[in-house]
C-alpha cells in the first residue's frame, strides 16, 4: 500500500524551507496508530503537534463516559498549543482516527520560534480566533436551534470543506451516525432518521463511505432559514 506523502505544517508555511529544516531538526517523528491516544485530558502538556500525515480527532468524555466529539484534524494541522501558552494541563483528549505521523515541537523550540518569527505568531492568533469563532457558532446552536437543523449545520460545515469542481460536495471517509451524533449532542437514531429524511428529499446521498451533497446552496438554504439570515442566491 502506497504511504501518504507528508503534508507540511500549514501553520509553518511563511517559513522558507531551510529555515523549517532547522525547525525540523529541534523535533522530533512520532507514529501513532488508529486509535492510539496522542494526548489526555489534564496531561502536563509540554509540546506541541503538527500532523503530517493521517487524521486525528479531539474529543471529552462525560461524567457518565458518554464522548463528546469537538473537531477532526487532517494533515497539515496543529494542536497542543493552548497548554504551551498558559501552561495549564491539557483541555481535551486527541485520538487517531487513522494511523498518524506527528512532528513533536518540544516548548522551548515553540518559544523560539514564536519570538524569532513574528508572522508564525499572526498565523497562530489567526488559527485561536477561528476557534473561538467556530465554538461561538456551536454554543449558539445548542443553545437556539433542535437536533435537526444542529445536524443540517454539521453537515454543512463538512460540506464545504469538501466541494469539487462540479460543485458537488463528497465527504470521504464520512462520520458514523454515532459520530455525527457525539458532535451534535444527541441519540444516534436522531441522526439515522434525519439522514433518511435527507436522502429522501434528495438533499443527501451515500455512496460507500461518502456522504454526498449534490446541492450545496439547498442546504446552505436550510441551515439560514434557521439562523434568520437571508438565503443565498
Amino acid at each position: 500500500m502506497k504511504t501518504p506523502t507528508r503534508t507540511e505544517p500549514a501553520l509553518l508555511a511563511a517559513l522558507a524551507p531551510e529555515a523549517l529544516e532547522k525547525i525540523r531538526a529541534q523535533c522530533i517523528t512520532r507514529h501513532y496508530e488508529k486509535d492510539e491516544q496522542i494526548v489526555g485530558e489534564l496531561e502536563r502538556g509540554k509540546q506541541m503537534y503538527f500532523i503530517e500525515r493521517g487524521r486525528a480527532r479531539v474529543t471529552l468524555l462525560s461524567y457518565g463516559g458518554r464522548e463528546v466529539s469537538f473537531v477532526d484534524l487532517a494533515a497539515g494541522e496543529n494542536f497542543g498549543e493552548l497548554s504551551l501558552i498558559d501552561g495549564r494541563p491539557r483541555s481535551a483528549n486527541v485520538i487517531a482516527l487513522t494511523e498518524c505521523e506527528i512532528m513533536v515541537m518540544p516548548e522551548n523550540v515553540f518559544q523560539r520560534l514564536l519570538d524569532a518569527h513574528p508572522r508564525i505568531a499572526f498565523a497562530l492568533l489567526r488559527q485561536l480566533t477561528a476557534m473561538v469563532r467556530r465554538l461561538c457558532e456551536r454554543i449558539f446552536e445548542f443553545s437556539t436551534i433542535g437536533v435537526n437543523q444542529r445536524l443540517h449545520a454539521e453537515l454543512l460545515r463538512l460540506a464545504k470543506k469538501h466541494i469539487e469542481l462540479d460543485g458537488v460536495a463528497r465527504i470521504p471517509n464520512a462520520p458514523t451516525h454515532a459520530q455525527l451524533a457525539s458532535r451534535i449532542s444527541c441519540h444516534r437514531e436522531a441522526v439515522t432518521r434525519e439522514l433518511n429524511s435527507l436522502e429522501n428529499a434528495g438533499v443527501l446521498a451515500r455512496e460507500k463511505r461518502k456522504l454526498i451533497v449534490p446541492e450545496i446552496r439547498r442546504l446552505q438554504q436550510m441551515v439560514d432559514l434557521v439562523n434568520g439570515a437571508a438565503p443565498q442566491r
